[in-house]
């Protein structure tokens, strides 16, 4: 949900405007990572988002350059596993909601053999794996905000599926490209990191701050509380038909009330760093385009916005094809902004 993977050839060519090979990209609110992992071979990678399951993601994707692969070894690491299998709290909690009852146990047993492993980026490797598998299987449409009820004609297909040799054949497949630079990655909130970075002086001038953040009211987190919950192993309070995990992050861009100040913000700490800024956003957005625009240009001396048609999955509901995925590209910080 919101990955960037299908829009690259929209996204990548107005980086390649605005910064230089070598240059810092800083991706606020980095996702799965779809974008700074295109980069990585030609810019330096600040990677950020407030979940920690992107920040685990951005270990193992962004920053890690020595973990590369982890085929040599999964077998042995995960020996023995399928006899492993024991009802814990996530089985109780989730069985025969997003997985069956099996998936769950499987999951269980992934995730407590990970534990036990030494090395850290070997652990983000296989996590971020396992997260992968865990969206192969589920038996929703697509997300986590909701799963299929058991009567849906998909879900017979979905739960048969073995969850455990997914998560191996991913293990066995996944090649991780070399970064070029010492990226770095954080777990902030994206506008208090960008006004730290500025403040301290720690982002160059000339760096490319992109930004892509939710455009609907619907709050992202609950798309992503399953993976946030197996990545922190904890036990939280669930709450709504949906078991979301309490204490889900709240962004101010949801909000038609609160975004006009947090796009605001974003503005004013990239064109105070001396950086350009790239927006990704959706025409159908909390906010409409011609407004994000106009508080760019308080900031910025030239705007200019990039189109591409986009047909919009439903998750479960159809899809719509008026869509259009939007870039506003930001260069030219106004001096005035910078005091």
């Amino acid at each position: 949900m919101g990955a960037k993977y299908k829009l690259l050839d929209l996204i990548i060519p107005r980086v390649h405007d605005l910064l230089p090979e070598g240059g810092v990209f800083v991706d606020l609110m980095a996702g799965t990572h779809a974008v700074g992992y295109a980069l990585k071979s030609r810019n330096v990678i600040f990677a950020n988002d407030i979940q920690h399951y992107s920040f685990i993601f951005g270990q193992a994707l962004i920053m890690n350059s020595n973990v590369l692969s982890v085929k040599t070894r999964v077998l042995k690491d995960f020996e023995g596993i399928s006899e492993c299998l024991s009802a814990g709290w996530f089985s109780k909690t989730y069985g025969e909601t997003y997985f069956s009852t099996e998936q769950c146990l499987q999951i269980e047993a992934i995730r407590s053999r990970i534990s036990t492993l030494e090395d850290e980026t070997v652990k983000s490797v296989y996590l971020t794996v396992l997260t992968n598998a865990m969206s192969l299987c589920q038996s929703s449409a697509g997300h986590f905000a909701q799963f299929m009820p058991s009567t849906s004609a998909r879900i017979q297909s979905l739960r048969k599926m073995n969850l455990l040799d997914t998560f191996i054949s991913k293990s066995i497949s996944v090649e991780i490209t070399q970064p070029k630079f010492a990226n770095k990655v954080f777990k902030e909130e994206g506008i208090s990191l960008l006004h730290r970075l500025t403040a301290s002086n720690q982002l160059p001038k000339g760096s490319l701050v992109y930004l892509d953040p939710p455009y609907t009211s619907a709050q992202y987190s609950r798309y992503y509380h399953l993976l946030e919950t197996v990545i922190l192993n904890d036990q939280p309070n669930v709450n709504f038909k949906a078991l979301y995990r309490d204490g889900r992050f709240q962004s101010p861009f949801c909000s038609s009330r609160l975004a006009p100040s947090a796009f605001k913000e974003v503005a004013r700490g990239a064109s105070q760093s001396g950086s350009s800024l790239l927006i990704s956003y959706s025409n159908a957005g909390v906010l409409s385009v011609e407004s994000i625009e106009e508080i760019c240009r308080a900031f910025y001396h030239k705007i200019e916005v990039f189109k591409k048609p986009y047909a919009h999955s439903m998750q479960g509901r159809g899809v719509k094809k008026d869509r259009e995925e939007i870039v506003i590209s930001c260069s030219g910080p106004k001096k005035s902004a910078q005091l």
